[in-house]
């Protein structure tokens, strides 16, 4: 006689919502390593945004050791675990999008005021207008040829001139096609420009930093409780 044996469903000792993603994401949020995975190390970014960070990471850090906590509390019951657990998720989110705002703000302004410096620097100059005019014939000689491209960034990292003739002219004018002249305007400032070039990759990485935010509490939504059984809480028959 065959016997069928149905096996257990997994107990997840550290999560009230019962899936391996929910546990893995409250065992990982509960550790320092697991919250700069998630949210970024503050002391690898720009040092405006470095509180910003921190303060996710403790508002996440305290929202994962109350629903440990709640695991524990013998004085509710599941549904009413669920509906606390809903009320720390959205105050930890809360903090996390504020952070995520002011990470946004930031890379824009950081973004807006390298390319305001490096446009200012290598503005047209009326006392150099000649010198432009060549320098734009000779780029443009260059660009039809099989080497001319590395040419032209040979001589934009020699010559301050031509590295200003680069970003300010626009590519028609060059005879350089976008992706090349973008690339070489970005090189031309990183060269040139060392601060207005830090700015810019600061507020690049901090464009990309961004979005983990909101991955984080997508996560703490799914994995702090079930909305469902929270819901439950509402017909509770008060007298």
């Amino acid at each position: 006689m065959n016997q069928t044996t149905n096996a257990a469903a997994p107990a997840y000792t550290n999560s009230l919502v019962q899936t391996p993603q929910a546990s893995g994401f409250l065992e990982l949020a509960a550790t320092e390593t697991g919250r700069k995975a998630f949210l970024g190390d503050p002391e690898k970014f720009d040092s405006d945004v470095g509180p910003d960070i921190l303060n996710a990471q403790i508002a996440l850090r305290d929202g994962v050791e109350t629903i440990a906590r709640l695991l524990k509390d013998e004085t509710r019951n599941e549904v009413q675990r669920h509906e606390v657990a809903g009320v720390v998720a959205a105050r930890t989110v809360e903090a996390l999008e504020k952070s995520k705002a002011a990470i946004e703000r930031r890379a824009e302004l950081l973004y807006s005021d390298g390319v305001a410096q490096a446009e200012r620097e290598f503005s047209p100059r009326a006392s150099h207008a000649a010198l432009e005019s060549e320098i734009r014939s000779y780029i443009r000689e260059l660009a039809n040829k099989a080497d001319g491209p590395s040419k032209i960034r040979a001589a934009m990292l020699e010559s301050k001139d031509v590295a200003a003739v680069i970003f300010h002219s626009p590519g028609f004018l060059v005879g350089i096609n976008p992706e090349t002249h973008s690339k070489l305007r970005f090189e031309a400032t990183e060269k040139w420009l060392p601060d207005a070039y830090k700015r810019m990759t600061s507020s690049i990485a901090l464009a990309e930093l961004a979005p983990k935010f909101a991955k984080a509490a997508n996560s703490v939504r799914n994995s702090f409780y079930n909305p469902t059984l929270a819901a439950k809480a509402s017909t509770r028959v008060q007298f």
